[in-house]
């Protein structure tokens, strides 16, 4: 016989032999005896799956939890055999069994309070199940298919909020942030109220599954979540300033305890120049001076940095003077501005730069920025006839 069963048998003789009166402790020393297991040793999970569907041994199986008490029911034990996850453990040495699965003369016998006393750990399979509004756990020892179950507790609902948002989003576009509500209890929840807040950096713009609107938040009601079921909605917002934004949710049973979870997003703008460039008048007479008025728009959601404005000069022109946010210097037939430090959105720098006509011509005013947001150039040409 090989040692492992023969270690982990459980022989009838060595435990009814002990068993005194009803409720009396019963000593298991060894597991596996022909004349005593329940069903023949497994070796596979497929086998305790076949066992629990074999017909001919469904009211030996009733037999034994009737005996027991059990509180629940054989044919949500059944379909649990059926369907759920199968794990293998080990039965320590000095486990106490509530109960377990027998046989006396071929008939199906249930051994109250059984206590594993071999000389090794014994392996077993098990199974969890929900019946009558209470957890179990099926255990069966490999050597044997003396079956047995645990009462975990009441079958309780046990919810999980998660928040997903974009880890990025750009100010004055749309994004969204979603919230999951999963059930990984045991028994149904219901009524529950879901609420995302909405940050002041904020705006909320609509929201998915028909919730209730409001300007600081957005809020849903979940009917009933069945266990391992899961409710998925989302919000759509738009960042008002750039910055982190950080969105909280809370999701609230009826009379359960409430989850809270929380996300965030970086709100970051897109600086956006515009340039112009107007001559006061046109033409301009050999000998006179023109002002050139040149604007610069930060038309964009976040800071333009050192801006750099340069203006080139043909030979039918010469500087005279400039007013404006940033001093000018002339270097050849340049006209360089002072880097600008910064230009806030929606903020506006102006010059305005006073030039003299030298000769007829078909001038052409030519003026550039760049800045740390954009190293090429932005060019506009201004024609002014010169006469």
């Amino acid at each position: 016989m090989n040692r492992s069963i023969r270690l982990c048998a459980l022989a009838a003789a060595s435990l009814l032999a002990i068993a005194a009166a009803s409720g009396q402790q019963h000593r298991a020393v060894r597991l596996g005896h022909p004349l005593t297991r329940f069903a023949p040793p497994l070796s596979q999970p497929e086998q305790l799956r076949a066992l629990f569907a074999n017909e001919k041994l469904r009211a030996d199986v009733e037999e034994i939890l009737r005996q027991a008490g059990w509180g629940g029911q054989a044919a949500d034990l059944r379909q649990a055999a059926s369907t759920a996850p199968i794990a293998e453990i080990e039965l320590p040495v000095g486990s106490r069994l509530p109960y377990m699965s027998s046989r006396k003369e071929g008939k199906p016998v249930a051994l109250i309070d059984v206590l594993w006393d071999g000389d090794a750990p014994v392996s077993a399979y098990a199974f969890d199940l929900v019946s009558n509004g209470r957890r179990y756990r099926c255990i069966t020892p490999k050597p044997c298919s003396n079956f047995y179950t645990v009462d975990l507790g009441p079958a309780l609902p046990d919810l999980a909020l998660a928040c997903a948002a974009p880890a990025q989003a750009v100010v004055g576009r749309r994004f969204e942030v979603c919230l999951v509500l999963t059930n990984q209890g045991f028994a149904a929840e219901t009524n529950i109220h879901l609420r995302l807040e909405t940050p002041p950096e904020a705006r909320l713009i609509n929201a998915t599954e028909d919730p209730a609107l409001a300007e600081d938040h957005a809020a849903w009601t979940v009917a009933s979540l069945e266990p391992g079921a899961a409710r998925r909605v989302c919000a759509t917002f738009l960042a008002r300033q750039p910055g982190l934004l950080s969105y909280t949710a809370a999701a609230a049973p009826a009379g359960g305890e409430t989850r809270q979870t929380r996300c965030e997003t970086l709100a970051t703008g897109i600086p956006a120049i515009l340039l112009e460039t107007a001559d006061l008048e046109d033409p301009v007479e050999v000998g006179k001076e023109v002002v050139y008025v040149i604007k610069v728009t930060n038309q964009g959601s976040a800071v333009g940095t050192h801006l750099k404005v340069t203006c080139s000069l043909p030979e039918s022109q010469e500087f005279v003077s400039s007013e404006g946010p940033a001093p000018a210097r002339v270097e050849g037939r340049m006209i360089v501005m002072d880097t600008l430090p910064e230009l806030a959105p929606k903020a506006q720098a102006v010059w305005r730069v006073t030039i003299k006509a030298l000769k007829p011509d078909d001038a052409r005013f030519k003026v550039f920025i760049s800045s740390d947001q954009f190293q090429k150039p932005v060019q506009k040409d201004e024609a002014t006839q010169l006469y």
